[in-house]
């Protein structure tokens, strides 16, 4: 019988290479991965603030929120806001829960695969809308905060949900969805933790 580590590192080479077929396989479709969750964050941010964004304009993997806030550059010229965001930043999810799911040869992948990598799409549009928002309310907020009404308090939240968003989503949205669609790796851990305390 294999060794729990022996299997453990089994595991951990498989997941790393699949990782990396699937980051190969994720990098030139990016720009298309990108515009499901960036088109959810465009309609999030028009229905949420419709008095100052305007629209979303892609531009590669960038997209940049169109919005009506009047700000002023160094040499005080005025102009609209327009933030932009690497949607890429917040997409790595995929490639990760690919690997993590072929890697632990999780029964019906072919269907878990396409349904995660749908329900990776809200919390990626999470990232972009947070990223716009700090843009307004934090970097321009001196000069925003008049047209937006984003007081101190909205402005601490919204950089904490950047932070959610940016350094925690990304990584665990991908992880949670693999141990929902593959409970067996969940009860072996939970199994193996209880003989290990037992000994």
């Amino acid at each position: 019988m294999p060794r729990s580590g022996s299997t453990l590192k089994g595991f951990f080479v498989r997941a790393l290479a699949w990782l990396l077929v699937a980051l190969a396989l994720w990098y030139p479709l990016r720009q298309w991965l990108v515009l499901a969750p960036a088109w959810l964050a465009g309609e999030v941010m028009q229905a949420a603030f419709p008095r100052w964004v305007t629209g979303v304009q892609f531009e590669g993997s960038a997209q940049v929120l169109l919005t009506a806030l009047r700000v002023w550059s160094p040499d005080n010229r005025p102009g609209e806001l327009a933030p932009e965001v690497n949607g890429l930043v917040y997409a790595y999810g995929a490639p990760l829960l690919a690997a993590l799911l072929l890697a632990a040869r999780t029964p019906r992948w072919w269907w878990k695969l396409p349904a995660g990598l749908v329900a990776l799409v809200p919390f990626q549009a999470w990232g972009i809308c947070f990223t716009w928002l700090l843009q307004v309310a934090v970097t321009a907020g001196d000069q925003t905060r008049g047209q937006t009404h984003f007081g101190p308090l909205a402005a601490n939240l919204i950089a904490v949900g950047y932070q959610f968003g940016f350094l925690i989503m990304p990584t665990l949205a991908p992880v949670l969805l693999w141990l929902a669609f593959d409970r067996r790796v969940l009860a072996g851990a939970m199994i193996e933790g209880a003989l290990a305390g037992g000994d």
